[in-house]
């Protein structure tokens, strides 16, 4: 066989697979981020009974604790599913409300729509409150 030509086929089937590796990446996305002010129904809140009812809330749904900071009010979580759901939450008081922030990241891949709306409302409900979305950063 001529050498340039075997040459060239190797070159041709080096790009071919080149090429397909390209369709096996995923597409990814960025994390999903989530701030509501939880305001109760009646009576008053503090951000530590908030931040309680969250650590309480995740690991009734299955979350496993990885890091909660009492004193910073904010807390790490991850779910084993495929893909993993990780969660970074935080409580925080501004201007006498109390806010909720949570971000979720799943290595990448989309988080089901609505899953954080969700837990910032469950939350919410389980201190007798409702949850009033912020918009733009927390």
């Amino acid at each position: 066989m001529n050498p340039s030509l075997s040459r060239c086929l190797r070159l041709v089937a080096c790009l071919a697979l080149l090429s397909l590796g390209g369709c096996m990446t995923q597409p990814t996305h960025a994390p999903d981020s989530r701030t509501a002010v939880i305001a109760p129904d009646s009576g008053t809140l503090s951000s530590r009974q908030v931040f309680v009812t969250l650590m309480t809330t995740l690991a009734e749904r299955g979350f496993i604790i990885e890091r909660a900071d009492p004193d910073l009010e904010r807390l790490d979580a991850s779910y084993a599913a495929r893909p993993p759901l990780t969660l970074d939450a935080w409580v925080s008081e501004v201007n006498g409300q109390i806010r909720l922030s949570v971000t979720g990241d799943s290595n990448g891949a989309e988080i089901a729509p609505g899953r954080l709306d969700n837990l910032l409302v469950d939350v919410a409900v389980a201190l007798n409150a409702r949850t009033v979305p912020v918009i733009g950063t927390p």
